[in-house]
């Protein structure tokens, strides 16, 4: 279908091309967004003089040859110049000083395309700023009115409001909370006492080819138990619709399509989400790729569209970014060019919806119902090796689980626990257990308060899982029945501490120890049975309502998968479930704290780095200094000692290898300086002291 749609673009323009210094012609560089309407509008056009109109996105000028023809050979050029490889494009192709280039949207520097010769025409902005069909043919009879035929006539653009309410089956847009909902009481999908979705998108959301998706998002939310406000406009002006009144909330959750370009660091977007207070899922449209292509491709979504579309929201505090917003290629029957349209992406937009509904039961639910897991890292099997970067693990469980009582939850015991009654706990009963020592496993499961899954029940819960994760798992660690780690008994053994509807539990190993080949073989290591078991424990066994990774860092947020932009059978996907994910996380870790947030569905908590002290200098570096100092001193003395105590100096910077790092060779005074310097600053040098 690419190919044919190619194929009739090509045959289009080889047809004009011979008359090309007969007929005019008007090229659109377009964002393939924008084809479903500039199609529609093009082939209906009504000019009063012969006049070609063809419109190109970057791939068609890239693939087509003819295009550049056209464009060199057109009376106008219209270009989107927010796509920056068009406007470059056009630099390198079109002089622009025998072309008008009348620009659209706006770029990173206008003023910059201006001098180089785009002009930014007040009525072309409006025009397609405000994009209908009508507008569209409008802003071609006015530039053939501007370029070619004066008497051409054009009607003003239609004028859209910048912000407002809108509803896929509402008769006009809102421009008020207030009248949005009286109108939403009349209709049918409004159910008193739901929980409220609201839903930001940007106004070309409600255009031709986009507005499908949004209509089928809406139904789906309302048909799975939401009320659902959508409100349009840049940030600050569709937040506004959202803000509660009177200490009363107007929405539950948030799922936000536009918040891509202003932060929370905007003083006002800031201030109305802090007013808003509920968790805003970061919704993603896709923008460089195809639904089709963005499955296939590894990576998800490129490097350059993350920064607008997953790294800039994470400034406003959204989570779980998620693509629920793809386009599709079509074709038009009659002319034969190639468009796209915006589908919604169904299977992650049921991923989310479960895991809306939990963040609102969050809200809702009495804390003494609330059930929680708690893991903690054990980095490799073992009692030695329960930890977390610079966390002190155990007082931080202590601290926790005494706040969680006071807040009303189920933690039984009068008296908290200490940190040292904690950890006695954990190293009983909550560590994983490497194959090679299954006399400590037989140990472990000889007390009640480890919990064991039958293979039949956990045959039942894997079955559940999307057929690729499956595959992946049985291809890499075999059949379930031939487990091997963590099993006991023909049961898969979850080692914990239950306490009240808490359970404290060690993240499952992910199995290198046990077989050190995978690590070697497979760059993209599934989680055995048994770590998979433990995830869907959580979910089927223990019903968490929500679970914390205590510490930097967890394995799960590293399983395979996209790197960005996951699909609902990409591992990390597969096993957190539909459970929230709190996780603090060590505050200057910020590289691998993006990979939980972007992998592990986590809301990060940042925790401080312990207090930092000087390092001091120890063993033979501080004996070295003392011997410069006495040298030094010796030195100036004219004492005869001192040759000696420079001999001792030279042999034991030879040791440590200093005279080679710092280039020295004949320990002058110069070098002796800098040997002196160098254990000053060595010595001057912080470090951590303790743990958090």
């Amino acid at each position: 279908m690419k190919r044919h749609a190619l194929l009739m673009l090509f045959a289009f323009l080889v047809v004009l091309t011979p008359h090309l210094s007969e007929a005019k012609q008007i090229s659109l560089l377009i964002m393939e967004s924008d084809t479903p309407t500039i199609n529609a509008a093009i082939k209906r056009l009504c000019i009063q003089s012969d006049v070609h109109v063809a419109y190109f996105t970057y791939k068609d000028l890239i693939k087509n040859p003819e295009s550049k023809k056209f464009l060199r050979h057109s009376s106008a050029l219209i270009v989107d110049v927010m796509d920056h490889r068009l406007s470059q494009y056009v630099r390198d192709h079109v002089d622009l000083h025998k072309i008008p280039v009348f620009a659209v949207r706006g770029s990173r520097n206008d003023a910059l395309l201006r001098r180089q010769g785009f002009r930014f025409d007040t009525r072309v902005q409006a025009y397609y700023s405000n994009m209908t069909i009508k507008n569209i043919r409008n802003l071609i009879a006015y530039i053939v009115h501007k370029t070619i035929l004066p008497s051409q006539r054009f009607a003003p653009p239609l004028v859209l409001p910048s912000s407002g309410i809108y509803h896929p089956y509402a008769p006009k847009i809102f421009s008020s909370y207030k009248s949005y909902l009286k109108w939403y009481q009349t209709y049918k999908g409004f159910r008193a006492g739901r929980p409220w979705v609201g839903i930001v998108v940007y106004k070309s959301f409600l255009g031709m080819g986009k507005s499908g998706a949004l209509s089928h998002i809406t139904q789906m939310l309302e048909a799975n138990g939401f009320n659902v406000i959508t409100a349009f406009g840049k940030a600050a002006e569709a937040l506004k619709y959202l803000l509660p009144v009177g200490g009363k909330r107007r929405v539950d959750i948030i799922l936000a399509f536009s918040m891509k370009f202003h932060a929370s660091l905007n003083a006002r977007v800031h201030l109305y989400l802090r007013k808003i207070d509920v968790p805003i899922i970061n919704a993603i449209s896709l923008y460089s790729r195809t639904i089709e292509a963005w499955r296939s491709d590894p990576q998800g979504i490129p490097p350059m569209d993350v920064v607008w579309c997953v790294a800039t929201p994470e400034m406003s505090g959204q989570i779980e970014p998620t693509p629920l917003i793809g386009k599709v290629h079509m074709r038009d029957k009659e002319t034969g060019r190639e468009y796209y349209v915006s589908k919604a992406i169904t299977d992650n937009f049921d991923t989310v919806i479960a895991r809306m509904k939990k963040w609102i039961a969050l809200q809702r639910m009495p804390n003494r119902e609330k059930r929680v897991a708690i893991l903690f890292y054990n980095h490799s099997q073992g009692k030695q090796n329960i930890g977390a970067s610079y966390l002190n693990v155990f007082k931080s469980i202590q601290v926790i689980l005494k706040r969680m009582r006071k807040e009303g939850y189920q933690v039984p015991g009068k008296v908290p626990l200490t940190a040292r009654e904690i950890r006695g706990l954990i190293l009983e009963y909550a560590r994983n257990i490497g194959s090679w020592a299954p006399g400590e496993l037989d140990k472990l499961t000889e007390h009640k308060e480890v919990v064991e899954i039958p293979i039949s029940t956990y045959k039942k819960w894997f079955q559940r899982l999307p057929k690729a994760f499956r595959e992946g798992v049985i291809k890499q660690w075999g059949p379930i029945d031939q487990s091997k780690i963590m099993i006991h008994d023909g049961k898969f053994v979850v080692p914990c501490v239950i306490l009240g509807n808490i359970v404290l539990l060690p993240e499952p190993a992910r199995g290198w120890g046990d077989d050190p080949m995978k690590l070697y073989h497979s760059p993209t290591l599934y989680p055995h049975h048994q770590y998979v078991a433990v995830y869907l424990w959580l979910k089927y066994g223990f019903h968490a309502d929500a679970m914390i990774h205590l510490g930097t860092h967890a394995t799960h947020e590293w399983l395979p998968g996209k790197q960005v932009g996951l699909t609902p059978s990409d591992p990390p996907e597969v096993l957190i479930t539909d459970i929230p994910n709190i996780y603090p996380y060590i505050v200057d870790d910020v590289g691998e704290g993006i990979q939980a947030k972007r992998r592990g569905r986590g809301v990060i908590i940042d925790h401080l780095i312990p207090p930092l002290k000087s390092s001091g200098l120890y063993r033979e570096y501080s004996h070295l200094y003392d011997l410069i100092e006495n040298f030094n001193r010796l030195k100036k003395m004219g004492s005869p000692v001192a040759n000696e105590k420079l001999r001792s100096i030279k042999k034991i910077a030879i040791t440590l290898g200093l005279e080679r790092d710092l280039g020295i060779s004949a320990f002058t005074s110069e070098d002796m300086e800098k040997l002196e310097h160098y254990l000053l600053k060595l010595k001057g040098t912080l470090m951590p002291y303790g743990l958090h």
